[in-house]
């Protein structure tokens, strides 16, 4: 049913992006920004509940204090290289984004073993990799008003090797997507109707992200498909419901709303408030991401580190 509802918005979008082309920046990053706070952060902003099994079979009931003096070090580490580095850090952020949204998209299995994690990242990336073939210089402009110091240089230098790396994701992406079509031609069924419906999402954000801005697209793929199937899934696994879910998430919500206006009013503030906002929102939510990015990659160590240290506690309980 999301997939589904996904599409249908999707292709409202392009339609609305075909009538009207151009859409005033202030009113993008004030939709960016409210839709962040309120769909984007939740779904980081369970972390801890993700983090709290894995953490507590290690550290015990210091699990809290290793978490958050973890992710707040992540999280500064990223503000400093968007003063520092920029360029990279962007660039850094992209490829840890495209990694991760394909690591969250769903698990089919389509086309050889081997190349399948290559198919995810080149899939979970298209958000990334289309804007930047199609719409260089949105691109480039946004990054600059990001980026707390002025380097416009440095992104229009940077730009030729990103857009090398962006036409092969898509060639293959566009390789995974022809393999799941014919997978579904030879299929039946239950699974015919899921791969249809799934190469019609990929297809649909494809057209998507070619027609319309970034900022649009990003908005409709962060916040209403990678966001949303995030906190589904979490309630399903804590057997909540909408309201309860809400209500268990909305504390973290709010601190770290909290962190990034703090930080924003220190370090992000420029003399145009749209640009304030998109340079907030985007820093804010990369130094919020990335230690959520890192903590999603390392939990299948900690899985492995936690099975370990109860291992010897297994075996005395079976010889007694």
């Amino acid at each position: 049913m999301h997939a589904a509802s996904v599409v249908l918005l999707t292709w409202t979008i392009i339609g609305a992006a075909c009538f009207f082309p151009s859409f005033s920046t202030t009113a993008l990053a004030v939709a960016l920004a409210f839709l962040v706070a309120f769909v984007g952060l939740p779904h980081g902003a369970a972390d801890h509940l993700f983090a709290r099994p894995r953490l507590e079979r290690l550290c015990g009931a210091s699990w809290a204090v290793v978490f958050l003096a973890s992710y707040l070090t992540v999280a500064a580490a990223v503000i400093a290289g968007w003063f520092l580095a920029p360029v990279a850090t962007a660039v850094g952020f992209f490829l840890m984004s495209g990694w991760h949204f394909g690591q969250e998209e769903p698990r089919l299995a389509i086309g050889p073993r081997g190349l399948r994690p290559l198919l995810r990242f080149a899939r979970g990336g298209l958000v990334i990799w289309i804007p930047v073939v199609a719409h260089t210089a949105d691109v480039i402009r946004t990054l600059t008003i990001i980026m707390p110091r002025e380097n416009g240089a440095s992104v229009v230098t940077a730009m030729p090797w990103l857009r090398l790396l962006s036409v092969m994701m898509i060639a293959v992406a566009s390789l995974g997507w022809t393999l799941e079509l014919v997978r579904a031609v030879g299929a039946a069924g239950r699974l015919r109707r899921g791969l249809m419906l799934d190469a019609a999402v990929v297809g649909s954000f494809a057209v998507l992200f070619t027609v319309a801005s970034p900022l649009v697209s990003f908005q409709v793929f962060f916040c209403g498909w990678h966001s949303v199937r995030g906190l589904r899934r979490l309630r399903r696994e804590r057997s909540e419901t909408w309201p309860q879910l809400i209500c268990g998430l909305a504390g973290m919500t709010v601190a770290s709303l909290a962190l990034i206006v703090t930080t924003a009013w220190f370090l992000f503030q420029t003399a145009s408030m749209d640009h304030t906002l998109l340079r907030t929102t985007f820093i804010g939510l990369s130094s919020l991401a990335v230690p959520h990015l890192v903590l999603h990659g390392v939990a299948p160590l900690l899985d492995v580190l936690g099975r370990r240290r109860l291992q010897p506690g297994l075996v005395l309980e079976g010889a007694t």
